[in-house]
């Protein structure tokens, strides 16, 4: 009768380790895991930055937009041409439209903000109206 060896059992060789490849392989394997988690993540924080510096530019916009809006048809404020707000980076436009029953004041709200990651000035413009017959 054939004595067994610690790695044969029932005539046949076990496997008790690795071979290198296999760990090599799958440190590869685990290396290109992380890196396009990595990748995903550094992506997702650059995404949630742009849209915080988009949706904060927004809302300065709107913010000065509701200001002027709620202001007296003849405020000083609302005069025709270009002015610009107590915040920086945003300016408005009035342009004054007449017809024959009223008249129209059409303000152009214009806010930038520059995109961190490729430094790209961007623009948010609103814009809003009011009547002489509705805002006296």
């Amino acid at each position: 009768m054939k004595q067994m060896g610690k790695h044969e059992q029932n005539g046949k060789a076990s496997r008790c380790a690795f071979t290198l490849v296999e760990v090599v392989v799958a440190t590869a394997l685990m290396i290109l895991t992380l890196a396009a988690f990595i990748g995903a993540f550094v992506m997702a924080k650059k995404s949630a930055v742009i849209s915080e510096n988009r949706l904060e530019t927004v809302h300065d916009a709107r913010s000065q937009m509701e200001k002027l809006l709620v202001c007296p048809y003849l405020d000083s404020r609302l005069n025709v041409g270009a002015h610009t707000t107590e915040m920086a980076g945003v300016r408005y436009g009035v342009v004054v439209i007449t017809n024959s029953q009223y008249t129209v004041k059409n303000i152009s709200m214009t806010s930038t903000w520059v995109n961190p990651a490729n430094t790209i000035t961007s623009i948010v413009v609103l814009t809003g109206s009011m009547s002489s017959e509705l805002h006296q």
